[in-house]
Order: structure tokens, then C-alpha cells, then sequence
């Protein structure tokens, strides 16, 4: 005897109906295919888990989750129940996908560039530091020299 759970989700184009967290587990998915609905062990193996295509279908509840948005997946288990003629796939997020990153990378460039700008300000102030250091030395060796000879002179 068949129990229709219904068409909720679209994972790589095979159909599938709810889905939700798996035993509790923080990560882990439950989702179940219909052999009514065309899933076969091969089509559920054949889905890109790593990066599946997941589309809602208009019979799914407004509040069912299903599969986080961009993360790729680890299949972990699909179990076949005969007398409601359904598969049970466990899943586990593998890999978050941040999507287009783009403006974060411009962002990243532009302060790389600003800390090479103030690297080489910061060395061509220590440059400048060291020449006047050397400068107030030398001064300080003449007028020492000056004083020695002024002392010697009037002594």
C-alpha cells in the first residue's frame, strides 16, 4: 500500500517530498523520494550532492525548511520501504558555498593595497626618523667637539 507523502521539493529534478532534520542531529537531513514520483536508488545516487539544485514546489508548507541554501551535501544513507513503496535519504551538509563573492574580494584587494601603501610610509618614516637621529648626533658631535676646543682655548 502506497502513502502518498506528497511533491514538497524538486533536488536535481527528481522529485521529492518532505524534508526535515534527521534524528536531531545539527546537519543532518531526512528527505524522502516516492517510487510513484519516479525516484529510483540510481536517480538518488545521481543527484550532485555535492552542489544539488533545490527548488520548492507549490504543495510544500510554507513553514517546511528543507535543505539549507548554499551547501553541498554528504549522502550518507537511502533505505527502501517496501510496503509504503518510499525511499528514506539521510543526508549531512559537507561544504558551505558563499555564493558570489566578488565584492568581498575587491574589498579585500583594496585593503591589501592600503596596508602595502602604509607599510612603505611607515618605512619611509622610519628612513626619515634614522636621518635626523644621525643628523642630531652628528650636531651634538660638533658642538661637544666645539665646547671641548673653546674649554682647551680659554684653559
Amino acid at each position: 500500500m502506497s502513502v502518498p507523502f506528497g511533491k514538497h521539493w524538486k533536488i536535481d529534478g527528481l522529485i521529492a517530498g518532505p524534508i526535515t532534520r534527521h534524528g536531531g542531529v545539527n546537519g543532518s537531513y531526512s528527505i524522502l523520494f516516492e517510487r510513484a514520483n519516479g525516484a529510483t536508488i540510481e536517480k538518488i545516487e545521481a543527484i550532485h550532492w555535492d552542489k544539488p539544485t533545490v527548488q520548492r514546489l507549490p504543495a510544500c508548507r510554507e513553514n517546511e525548511t528543507g535543505l539549507p541554501e548554499g551547501y553541498g551535501f554528504q549522502l550518507g544513507n537511502i533505505a527502501y520501504h517496501h510496503n509504503t513503496g518510499h525511499f528514506e535519504v539521510t543526508v549531512a551538509t559537507a561544504k558551505q558555498y558563499l555564493g558570489d563573492v566578488t565584492g568581498y574580494q575587491a574589498r579585500i584587494e583594496e585593503l591589501e593595497g592600503q596596508a602595502e601603501n602604509l607599510a612603505v610610509q611607515a618605512s619611509e618614516a622610519q628612513a626619515e626618523a634614522e636621518s635626523v637621529r644621525q643628523e642630531a648626533k652628528n650636531r651634538v658631535a660638533e658642538l661637544a667637539s666645539a665646547y671641548e676646543e673653546g674649554v682647551e682655548s680659554n684653559g
